[in-house]
């Protein structure tokens, strides 16, 4: 299928570079270029198109309103944002309403990667299977309301570590699971931490945001009431995963963005196993039963009984929740990374080394994806650390 994509800047000399450097893609996309904002939005009007690509620097409408617009009218074209390395203040603000930000100068191959991996997870959210299974949900579990306070609490410049505190804290099972996060051996602490207002301190308000979003979904629901599903087991592996993955991007020195999106996504990489058994408990035991009776990969069996898989489905709902990029990658294709296009690591190469690694039943690596990225001999590496951080309480 031909991707239609629309470039959009103020500046005539941006837009014939842009033409000059992708013109070798032309068999690939169908290349449109519009002069400012207004100019951008009368052709989305006219035409579809899969991506947006945006200068960071429009003035005829301003970059923020153009992206805010087209996320109201257009919410399933990619929005991909070009900037300069001197624009860390305007990318802040712009960071939340695009899927990809690119530093110029920009190398083709990097925005073709980008778009291409855009793209991909665009296309795998909206598959008939999975729009199938979310169907089948009756209802699509929505933010916990506790969460959307403290998100509405940090999202004050001058937001009170304590009045977040005592938001956690109204919560126990969301209280208890933030402060043994922080009290993680990667952050690496001399002294312990009791109480969920020093836990805030110590994780900072991103962290603290996505790390009460995953505990605040896993203490909403009753243990008892999914047997033979255990919630109990699914939290201790993702905080096995979340641990290790961040660990093993440490030391393959990525930057610390991408460490904090490995063991975030780690974290949430099974969210959607949750999901299914919780909204829908008789096919999931189905699942189960397959499992065990014919001896098959989790994945295996919710295809078979499904038509979808738990990763899908957490990747969909992250996506409906408005989590970034990295992460719901990270958690749609932790099984199967060949299919996310790319040639560098990231979140997903952490999350899904760690998962095969933390003595999951569910596959062997996958040496396709870590040969295309040149980093196959890194695995016995990974193997050592994941033996080394095994013992209980190497958690998150």
């Amino acid at each position: 299928m031909t991707r239609r994509v629309l470039f959009v800047a103020d500046e005539t000399l941006l837009l014939e570079g842009l033409r000059r450097m992708l013109r070798p893609f032309q068999r690939e996309w169908e290349l449109h270029f519009a002069r400012g904002g207004p100019d951008a939005l009368d052709r989305m009007a006219e035409d579809h198109f899969d991506v947006l690509v945006a200068d960071a620097h429009l003035q005829s409408l301003p970059t923020t309103d153009l992206l805010t617009e087209v996320r109201r009218r257009y919410p399933l074209t990619v929005r991909i944002v070009l900037a300069g390395e001197r624009d860390r203040s305007r990318v802040l603000g712009l960071v939340s309403l695009a899927h990809r930000v690119l530093v110029l100068p920009c190398p083709a191959d990097e925005l073709r990667t980008a778009i291409r991996r855009a793209c991909s997870l665009r296309d795998l959210l909206a598959s008939p299977s999975l729009a199938a299974v979310v169907g089948r949900l009756g209802n699509v579990p929505s933010l916990p309301a506790l969460y959307t306070r403290i998100v509405e609490e940090l999202a004050r410049p001058d937001y009170s570590i304590e009045a977040v505190g005592d938001l956690v804290g109204q919560d126990l099972g969301m209280a208890a699971k933030l402060i043994q996060m922080a009290n993680s051996a990667l952050i690496g602490l001399r002294w312990p931490i009791a109480t969920p207002a020093q836990a805030v301190r110590i994780l900072g308000a991103e962290w603290t945001r996505s790390l009460a979003l995953a505990a605040g979904i896993f203490s909403r629901y009753d243990p008892t009431a999914l047997r033979p599903f255990s919630i109990e087991a699914l939290w201790e592996h993702s905080q096995r995963v979340a641990n290790l993955a961040g660990r093993i991007a440490t030391i393959e020195r990525v930057p610390e963005r991408t460490i904090r999106e490995a063991a975030l996504g780690g974290l949430f990489h099974d969210i959607g196993r949750l999901i299914l058994a919780s909204q829908l408990p008789g096919p999931y035991r189905e699942v189960l039963g397959r499992i065990e009776a014919d001896r098959l990969t989790t994945v295996e069996a919710e295809r078979q009984v499904l038509g979808a898989t738990h990763a899908e489905v957490g990747a969909y709902l992250l996506g409906l929740w408005g989590l970034p990029d990295a992460l719901i990658e990270a958690v749609a294709w932790h099984h199967t990374p060949s299919r996310c296009p790319g040639g560098s690591f990231t979140a997903l190469t952490a999350v899904h080394a760690a998962d095969v690694l933390s003595h999951s039943e569910d596959g062997e690596p996958d040496m396709v994806y870590l040969m295309r990225l040149g980093i196959e001999r890194r695995l016995p590496v990974w193997t050592e650390l994941a033996r080394a951080t095994e013992p209980a309480g190497s958690t998150w």
